[in-house]
């Protein structure tokens, strides 16, 4: 089929600019952190840490340009195991367990970190999505009975009200600092009782609630010096371990008899 000469540049000319729209097209802000340490010691005279994560909003000239300012958000996940709730009932004088739950897969220390309540930060939906908040780390149960349905709401929130008056799940909304518009330092407080292995930060940047770029940094807590000494050879060597500790008994027990008999 011939096409008109006019038609035809027409045609030419507007695949044309949708080229040049597409090689131009605006490019997304990058995110670069760093920690100020990758590792944390505990020794006999541990008694909680804090880390520092530094960060860079990085724009180029294809960057689109921001009605709003920018925010960032973060949370901070420890080693994964196991955490079971119990629901206990009066029997008259006696308190027994009705129930129990165990969940799974659940981090044994979980932080979450903004420069203002995070509901003024974002919605609820970016929230869910960005993980912001240990309930959004436990294991759906998806049923048709709401009665059963809120039965496990209610073992879930547990493990929310639980695990924060333990400090294992931390907010704190003023852990994150503008320092400029395109520069920032969130603070990562570890407890004493921190679990030791690796650690996850999940660090996020927004802008009108709507996040743009997410980055990774880890860094790890581990036993150093005579205190990993011991757990090693408990966990490694457990008959030496055992050994030990029962000579150590008995040679204690024989000096505090010399010590403290009477003649």
């Amino acid at each position: 089929m011939n096409l008109p000469c006019g038609l035809l540049r027409t045609i030419g000319l507007a695949l044309a600019v949708l080229a040049g729209l597409g090689s131009g097209r605006a490019q997304a802000e990058d995110l670069v952190v760093t920690l100020s340490t990758r590792e944390v010691a505990i020794t006999s005279t541990y008694t909680g840490a804090e880390i520092t994560i530094f960060g860079l909003i990085e724009r180029d000239s294809n960057t689109i340009s921001r009605a709003g300012v920018y925010e960032i958000v973060a949370n901070v996940q420890g080693p994964r195991g196991e955490v079971v709730v119990q629901q206990k009932d009066k029997l008259g004088p006696i308190w027994l367990t009705a129930s129990r739950r165990r969940f799974s897969k659940v981090p044994l220390f979980y932080s979450v970190l903004s420069g203002r309540p995070l509901a003024e930060v974002t919605d609820e939906r970016t929230r869910k999505q960005l993980g912001l908040g240990l309930k959004y780390n436990l294991p759906d149960f998806v049923t048709d009975d709401p009665v059963r349905e809120a039965i496990e709401d209610g073992f879930r929130d547990a493990v929310v009200r639980i695990r924060m008056a333990e400090g294992a799940f931390i907010v704190d909304e003023k852990a994150v600092t503008m320092v400029r518009p395109n520069l920032f330092s969130a603070r990562v407080t570890l407890p004493a009782t921190a679990p030791i292995g690796l650690y996850i930060a999940n660090i996020s940047i927004l802008s009108e609630g709507v996040p743009l770029k997410t980055v990774q940094a880890g860094f790890v807590v581990r036993k150093v010096g005579f205190d990993a000494f011991v757990a090693n050879s408990a966990r490694n060597d457990s008959w030496i371990y055992a050994l030990v500790t029962i000579l150590m008994a008995l040679g204690m027990g024989w000096i505090a008899n010399v010590v403290f008999r009477r003649d």
